[in-house]
C-alpha cells in the first residue's frame, strides 16, 4: 500500500519506522493522514515479522504540531463534533496497540501530536523536542487519562492546566522522555531500543505491555495474581529443546591435577 502523508520503512530486523510526512505543515494531522496511520498500524500489527514500531516526523521542526487547523476551519460545529467522535477510536488504537511503539520525537509535539506521543511506550527526544498539551487554551480537555501515570499528578495538572511548553530537559526529568540524545542520533537511538525489544518472544512482550496497562487502578495483590495467571496460562513454558542449553550458566572448570 502506498501512502500520501506517511513514509513506511524498515529500520532494522523486526522494526518498522513510520514517518509523519507533511513537514511543510509541521506534520499536522489531517483526516487523510489519520486514516493512513490507522491503516499502517493495522497492517503492521498483522505482520508477524514486525515486532516493534518507531514513529517520527519528517523535517527538523516538529514531530507533529497537532490536528490540521486549516482543514478544521472548513467545518461547522456539527462536523467538528462528528470528527472528534471519529477520532476517539484512532487515539485508542495507538494507546492500546499490542506491539511496542517507540517515539523519536524530532521536534514540537503539540496538541494531538503530544497526545499521540504520550501514548507511545518509550519516547526519545533531542534538543529540538518540546511538548505542549493545548486543549485548555481553546476550551477543551484532553490527555487527563494517560499523562498522570507517566509524570505524576502534580506535573500532569500543571502541564494540562497551563498548556505551556515543556522542554526536552524538563520532559526527561519528568519521565515524559526516556532519553535525550544528540539531534543526529535521535532515530538511531529509537531503532536501537526497538531492536533490543524485537529480539524477544512477541507473546511475552505483548503480555508485559498489556499487563502494565491493565494494572493501573488494580489493587497490588490483584496485579500480582493477574501476572501469575498469564505466566501459567498464555505464557506457560513450552520447554523448547534449547531452553536450558541457551541459558545454561558457564562455570569455571575445576583445576586438573
Amino acid at each position: 500500500m502506498s501512502y500520501q502523508h506517511l513514509l513506511l520503512e524498515s529500520g532494522a530486523e523486526g522494526v518498522a519506522v513510520i514517518t509523519l510526512n507533511r513537514p511543510e505543515l509541521r506534520n499536522a494531522i489531517n483526516l487523510a493522514m489519520q486514516a493512513e496511520i490507522q491503516a499502517a498500524l493495522k497492517t503492521l500489527e498483522a505482520d508477524i515479522g514486525v515486532r516493534a514500531v518507531v514513529f517520527t516526523g519528517a523535517g527538523d521542526k516538529a514531530f507533529s504540531g497537532g490536528y490540521d487547523i486549516h482543514e478544521m476551519r472548513e467545518w461547522d460545529e456539527d462536523e467538528l463534533l462528528n470528527v472528534n467522535l471519529r477520532r476517539e477510536p484512532w487515539i485508542w488504537q495507538v494507546a492500546s496497540y499490542s506491539k511496542p511503539l517507540i517515539g523519536a520525537i524530532n521536534g514540537a509535539a503539540h496538541g494531538a501530536g503530544a497526545i499521540i506521543a504520550t501514548a507511545f511506550d518509550i519516547r526519545i527526544g533531542c534538543s529540538r523536542t518540546d511538548f505542549r498539551y493545548t486543549a485548555t487554551s481553546y476550551g477543551g480537555a484532553n490527555n487527563t487519562w494517560q499523562l498522570a501515570p507517566i509524570v505524576g499528578w502534580a506535573r500532569a495538572k500543571e502541564y494540562l492546566l497551563t498548556a505551556r511548553r515543556i522542554s526536552a530537559d524538563e520532559a526527561l526529568a519528568a519521565g515524559l522522555l526516556n532519553h535525550v540524545v544528540a539531534d543526529d542520533q535521535l532515530l538511531a537511538k529509537a531503532i536501537e531500543i526497538a531492536s533490543q525489544i524485537a529480539v524477544h518472544p512477541p507473546a511475552a512482550v505483548s503480555a508485559t505491555k498489556r499487563l502494565l496497562h491493565e494494572h493501573l487502578g488494580r489493587r497490588y495483590e490483584d496485579a500480582y495474581r493477574a501476572e501469575n495467571a498469564v505466566m501459567s496460562g498464555e505464557l506457560k513454558p513450552r520447554r523448547p529443546d534449547n531452553l536450558f542449553t541457551r541459558f545454561k550458566p558457564k562455570f569455571p572448570k575445576s583445576p586438573t591435577s
